[in-house]
């Protein structure tokens, strides 16, 4: 009954009008892409029943590889990681779009952007799959198997926020340690020994390196975090952060310090915190993350991590451009680290305020 049914798959896809594809050819022999395509170039990691069955199936259906091109197209393909395909996910992601667009157009290069889903079945868009560009890009969280489907038809590739151990492509990731670390330690030695954190979807690498800084600093400084201080896998943007207040005052006394996922949860914590009369950095410091336009416009200033996301997108793109002209080598990792940037919205903990202020009038 197999034997049937692969001989009907056969005949179709001979009788289809368009080539066969390697993804075509995968289906038929009930493998991943990255096998076929060892097989086909006589991989020893394939064994050798295996890919002989794989060239004869290649053969019966009339697979040919793609030719190589003889010159550069002079595009780039952006692919974005979202939950739905007719909008980005977050703000951060709409950033890194026209960012990558405006380094590539001041190298005479074009974009061709495309959504692709994280969940459900995972479809290579046809500008990689054609070979219109001469790289990707890749960010927002996009699908692991859709990377190894990029590989497997070496492309050059790189991708944004992510991990090399998740994709086997080089990486350039924003690292937010060193600057949560000096935020944590800074605020301490201004008498603050309560530090909240609230974020959302804590499956990011980059969140997930958020959330062992907060640990480790804590660690550091000896503190004992309260089980109340974190709350995770909070709604999006302003909506978030509100949540993240509340919450936390549902699990006992708010921390002095609250740290933030991103800016625009401060805003939600700030507009929340100050709703309920509770002052700002008086009662509480608040610290948020990215370091955007809204910020300096927020009463008090916000006090936040600076993310180059300028830096983010232009080392990345120069990674990918270098192995558009080298080949691509072994998957490599690059760190771009945040600074903080410290404005109004952060101050002593009440306590030392207290104190100061008894000794301003003694």
């Amino acid at each position: 009954m197999a034997y049937s049914s692969s001989v009907n798959s056969i005949r179709k896809l001979k009788r289809r009008r368009e080539p066969v594809a390697l993804r075509d050819l995968a289906k038929l022999a009930g493998v991943d892409i990255s096998t076929v395509s060892r097989a086909l170039n006589r991989d020893p990691r394939v064994n050798d029943e295996r890919a002989e069955h794989i060239r004869k199936l290649a053969d019966k259906v009339g697979y040919r590889p793609r030719p190589l091109r003889s010159k550069s197209t002079r595009s780039i393909g952006l692919l974005m990681g979202t939950s739905r395909l007719d909008r980005l996910d977050t703000d951060f992601c709409v950033r890194l779009s026209w960012e990558a667009e405006r380094v590539l157009a001041a190298r005479q290069m074009h974009v061709n952007f495309e959504c692709v889903r994280r969940d459900g079945p995972v479809v290579l868009p046809a500008i990689v799959q054609q070979n219109r560009v001469d790289g990707v890009l890749l960010a927002g969280h996009p699908p692991a198997d859709l990377v190894a489907q990029i590989r497997a038809l070496s492309i050059p590739a790189v991708a944004i926020n992510d991990l090399v151990s998740r994709l086997q492509i080089d990486c350039v990731r924003s690292n937010p340690e060193p600057a949560l670390k000096e935020t944590m330690l800074h605020l301490a030695a201004r008498g603050h020994e309560a530090f909240g954190l609230i974020m959302g979807d804590t499956s990011y690498p980059t969140v997930k390196a958020r959330l062992h800084s907060y640990g480790a600093s804590l660690s550091e400084l000896g503190i004992v975090p309260k089980p109340g201080w974190l709350v995770t896998e909070l709604p999006a943007e302003i909506t978030g952060g509100r949540e993240g207040i509340r919450q936390l005052q549902q699990r006992g006394p708010l921390p002095t310090t609250i740290l933030c996922e991103n800016d625009w949860f401060a805003l939600g914590a700030m507009q929340e915190l100050q709703l309920q009369g509770i002052r700002i950095p008086e009662d509480v410091s608040l610290v948020g993350h990215d370091d955007l336009w809204v910020c300096q416009q927020m009463h008090p200033n916000l006090t936040t991590v600076h993310r180059a996301e300028e830096e983010l997108v232009s080392k990345a793109i120069d990674l990918l451009l270098a192995q558009v002209e080298n080949g691509i080598g072994e998957p490599r990792e690059v760190l771009v680290e945040g600074k903080m940037v410290w404005r109004q919205s952060t101050g002593p903990a009440p306590i030392r305020l207290k104190a100061q202020r008894d000794d301003a009038k003694s």
